[in-house]
């Protein structure tokens, strides 16, 4: 009778319908990203948010283009964003 309390327990975690973190990408538009240097520290604020997996980051004119993939539990795209505002580069999603 002992396996029957795990059977419950495994029964009730799964029909709570506890969080699980799922990955998102999502893919920034960062402005202000006019020289060399401003494509690495868009990437170093973003890979410091907690929850971020990968950040990839490509040059445009006079910007930068970042995808970054994440976990949705541990962070989202308003807080992706402030990061790159923080650091001097304000950015929105790229449509």
């Amino acid at each position: 009778m002992k396996i029957l309390p795990l059977v419950v327990l495994i029964a009730v975690l799964v029909s709570s319908g506890a969080a699980v973190a799922t990955e998102q990408t999502v893919t920034l538009n960062v402005a202000n990203a006019t020289c060399e240097l401003c494509g690495p520290i868009v990437k170093r604020s973003l890979s410091s948010v907690s929850g971020v997996l990968d950040v990839q980051i490509s040059e445009a004119e006079g910007a930068v283009i970042a995808k970054v993939r994440f976990e949705d539990s541990r962070t989202d795209v308003p807080a992706l964003i402030t990061a790159t505002t923080n650091a001097g580069y304000p950015s929105h999603i790229l449509q």
